[in-house]
């Protein structure tokens, strides 16, 4: 599983780049209170010594090289009442004792500030990020590789964003709520050509949302739609757009009648591909508990092309404040779809369900699939393996703690029309001196411009154990399952990872790991091994 962090064709972009970054540095350093008690910097510097083995078709003789790295870093971090901001700044150099590879340096940044008025009623939020990610070596050529011994492959990736999120007042029984955004997402073409080139893609979006769930005050409705472009610059664009709206009129207490209707479009600019399917249908809604609903309906599809009859299904069930359930059971363009989302929260344990299905492009996958959830980790820490489940909104972050937010995400750079359907399940335990977590999902990538299906299984199990105050032990095992859409490919990897850390003070800490990776595959080009020992020692000012 690839884990990615947030913290907690005429192109308006060109222009948009700079100025999202001028923006942002503004809103951070010109307000008066931004460098109050709430403000912090943090510079640090690792030192990485690699020791590998490695070996790689078509001759898969060993290849013995050892490499140092250096990374001074920066972190800064506002939080305020109105305003939280954070940045992450670092410089990456490298130099081998081998002479096949060059040394090399990297940049890398991630940026992000958000503004807040009349009590979070509006929310503006602006990003930028610029990070190296494999994307050489043919399709699935990152998994559990890295910069250190892939740098030919490594493509130069930028994504930037604006978000602006208008609500009114959570207490009021009617909500609405309109969310506005713009992405792009860069990546460049590697040394080691992939034949993808450069890949530019731009996205638009508009989500609205509009509810008034409960029946004791007469007529409830649910409702809410998108409306999406996404530009590609050596393909034409995508067009997503959908609306829906459930209204009810209460026959008895906690008994209700459902009129519901939908409708979606979904086309690729000068292509074939254009669907656009409607329906409607009338049912029952039984309300009970606090929040919990279970909604049936029989509806008629309204298609020119077809005129049959579903059976569609709405639920949540919210027995306490720690569990739910939510989901659904429709029909869109394609046939059947579902949705399920799912947790259950204790003060050590924390489980997540889900599955969906989107229409999407593969460049923006990232940002639909699984929300593994919000831990704890230390201060510059991007890895879930040194983090902790979130106990709940009554934690108190101790010093050099932080909220990260973990996603399972893509794996390959395309920007490819896709129709992803994904299933996950994520368990968190928290106790004691042991942190472990557990994530198991499925996916099916249909391509929607090509005859082409991928499917992928992955597992990982996470583990960390608190040897001492000072002294932790790391353990991970991850494995994937790739099949291939093309030439029949089925990829079998594995990894195993062994770390030991230790804080030398309340600044500075070491840490070993040992790591052996491999992956089997039936065309044997795609074949590789590697056995790596790390020693790094990390400081911060």
């Amino acid at each position: 599983m690839a884990i990615t962090t947030v913290t907690a064709t005429n192109s308006v972009f060109p222009s948009f780049r700079p100025a999202l970054v001028a923006v942002s540095v503004a809103a951070v350093f010109c307000f008066p209170t931004a460098l109050s008690a709430d403000s912090s910097f943090s510079p640090a510097v690792e030192l990485t010594t690699h020791g590998y083995q490695l070996k790689l078709p078509p001759s898969m003789e060993t290849d013995k090289g050892a490499a140092l790295e250096v990374v001074p870093s920066l972190a800064w971090r506002y939080q305020g009442p109105r305003m939280q901001s954070r940045v992450d700044v670092n410089h990456q150099r490298v130099w081998y004792k081998d002479s096949q590879r060059s040394p090399y340096s990297l940049n890398e940044y991630t940026a992000q500030n958000s503004l807040s008025g009349f009590d979070r009623r509006l929310v503006w939020t602006l990003n930028a990020s610029q990070n190296h990610q494999i994307r050489g070596g043919g399709e699935g050529a990152g998994l559990f590789r890295d910069r250190i011994t892939t740098v030919d492959s490594l493509s130069r990736t930028n994504r930037y964003g604006t978000n602006v999120l208008l609500s009114n007042a959570p207490h009021k029984e009617a909500q609405f709520a309109l969310d506005l955004s713009a992405n792009k997402f860069e990546s460049n073409r590697p040394a080691e050509d992939d034949s993808f080139g450069n890949i530019d893609n731009e996205q638009f979006r508009a989500n609205f949302s509009t509810s008034k769930v409960h029946q004791h005050g007469g007529v409830f409705w649910r409702g809410g739609g998108s409306l999406a472009r996404t530009n590609r610059e050596e393909r034409a664009r995508l067009v997503r757009d959908n609306a829906q709206l459930q209204l009810g009129i209460p026959l008895l207490p906690g008994l209700a009648w459902m009129v519901k209707g939908a409708y979606e479009q979904n086309s690729i600019q000068n292509s074939d591909f254009t669907n656009e399917f409607s329906s409607a249908g009338t049912g029952l809604e039984w309300q009970f508990g606090r929040v919990s609903r279970i909604n049936l309906t029989y509806n008629k599809v309204l298609s020119d092309n077809d005129q049959s009859n579903f059976v569609a299904a709405d639920f949540l069930l919210a027995p306490s404040r720690r569990t739910s359930l939510s989901g659904s059971w429709d029909k869109r363009y394609f046939g059947r779809t579902a949705q399920v989302a799912g947790s259950y929260r204790l003060r050590f344990l924390t489980m997540r369900l889900s599955y969906s299905d989107n229409l999407t492009t593969r460049s923006f996958l990232e940002t639909e699939l699984l929300d593994l959830g919000i831990f704890v980790c230390p201060d510059g820490s991007s890895d879930i393996g040194d983090c902790t489940t979130f106990p709940g909104p009554g934690y108190q972050l101790g010093v050099n703690e932080q909220l990260l937010q973990f996603f399972d995400t893509d794996l390959n750079i395309r920007d490819d029309v896709i129709l992803n359907r994904q299933g996950a399940f994520a368990l968190g335990y928290s106790r004691n001196r042991l942190t472990t977590s557990l994530q198991l999902s499925s996916s099916e990538l249909r391509y929607v411009e090509q005859s082409r299906v991928d499917r992928r299984h992955n597992a990982s199990l996470l583990t960390s154990w608190q040897l001492t105050s000072i002294s932790r032990l790391q353990a991970n095992v991850r494995a994937y399952q790739y099949n291939f859409g093309v030439n029949q490919r089925e990829d079998k990897s594995w990894q195993y990872e062994l770390g030991w850390t230790r804080n030398l003070s309340s600044v500075s800490d070491i840490n070993i790991t040992a790591k052996r990776s491999r992956r089997d595959s039936n065309l044997d080009e795609f074949d590789y091994r590697e056995n790596r020992l790390s020693l790094s020692y990390n400081y911060r000012f």
